[in-house]
């Protein structure tokens, strides 16, 4: 795949105008980029390419190394049934890391969430960069991000799990994890395993500090005032928790609100930043979700400078939740909003 001109676009793809494999990008930054294959295909069946890999590692400054997919792994009416790296990759991989003088990078190709723990843990992979199938100008894009010439702001639209998970039934589709038959649960709204990567994740060459500038501590909500609906209220470990269904909430427009939030870039470097708003409700029964997103926005940020922006919260669709029958509820009580893993606010929510 690194020398590859007609394999970066993936399925549904065209004929690419002026096609430049991920070498021909590295070798437009460098003076000298050699080259060996290790594998001859992306199945990966046979070590014959192994000692000329190694061979190269040991004698580069710096080794990029190249894994993952293509269509021969991942297409239409052709499922993989593994999360690892097809064959013999993980083994080339390591033996490259293992005779390279620095850390390496590795460079995952592909549309799907691969099991690379091995290298997660491993002090000898510098980086890890997900670039799934980038199409012509890809080799260019690659080169720009390793040489530091564009701060990449990409984030995982989806939950990378670990190979375990392959023995979850395809066929069962509970999103809500079960402890007592070992479910644990799909998405990151309700999964409870372990995970390669979460949802949203992703690095960037400087960091960034949240700040919520406006957002309301308190919602009041008109329901309707029958003894049948207004509030329906569980018993749940001697505490009284309260919801309303959204049937029952009158004028779901008018509760809408914006949340105004600051990102502070803290690093010496402009960057495009995604920020992430979620949100976390009282836990009315078993099965609510761990969080769910909310809304995101994308931005450009200026080094060591704050960016505003808003995003737009509707109560009745993004703080409310399943029941177990599967009526949307809107929970009364404490609901929590958060930005990352550590900026949160608290907002009450209460019915009239």
């Amino acid at each position: 795949m690194a020398n590859s001109k007609i394999s970066l676009g993936g399925d549904y793809t065209g004929f690419p105008c002026e096609p430049k494999s991920l070498l021909d990008g590295l070798q437009d930054y460098v003076k000298q980029a050699s080259y060996a294959s290790g594998c001859n295909n992306i199945s990966c069946d046979s070590r014959s390419g192994f000692d000329e890999g190694i061979l190269a590692a040991k004698e580069a400054d710096f080794v990029i190394v190249v894994a993952g997919l293509d269509i021969s792994q991942e297409t239409e009416e052709h499922d993989r049934v593994s999360l690892l790296l097809p064959g013999k990759q993980k083994d080339l991989v390591s033996s490259v890391a293992n005779a390279s003088k620095r850390p390496i990078i590795l460079v995952l190709t592909g549309g799907g969430p691969l099991d690379v723990s091995f290298a997660k843990r491993d002090s000898k992979f510098a980086s890890i960069l997900w670039i799934g199938y980038l199409g012509e100008a890809g080799g260019k894009a690659l080169a720009e991000v390793i040489f530091g010439d564009f701060n990449p702001g990409g984030r995982l639209p989806m939950t990378w799990y670990p190979e375990s998970f392959t023995k979850v039934p395809m066929n069962d589709m509970n999103m809500r994890a079960d402890p007592t038959r070992g479910y644990p649960g799909r998405t990151y709204r309700f999964y409870e395993g372990n995970q390669v990567y979460g949802f949203g994740q992703g690095l960037s060459y400087t960091d960034f500090t949240y700040k919520f500038l406006s957002v309301p501590s308190k919602l009041s909500v008109a329901g309707c005032f029958t003894a049948a609906c207004s509030p329906n209220i569980l018993h749940q470990n001697q505490e009284r928790l309260r919801y309303l269904h959204i049937d029952e909430v009158k004028s779901c427009d008018s509760l809408r609100f914006y949340v105004h939030i600051s990102v502070e870039n803290v690093g010496d470097m402009d960057g495009s930043h995604v920020v992430m708003l979620f949100s976390s409700s009282p836990k009315l029964f078993k099965g609510i979700p761990r969080k769910q997103l909310i809304g995101f926005d994308r931005m450009h940020t200026v080094s060591h400078q704050s960016t505003k922006t808003s995003i737009l919260v509707n109560p009745c669709e993004h703080l409310s939740i399943a029941d177990e029958n599967g009526k949307r509820v809107l929970p009364l009580g404490n609901h929590v909003l958060l930005l990352g893993e550590e900026v949160k606010h608290s907002m009450s929510i209460e019915a009239y």
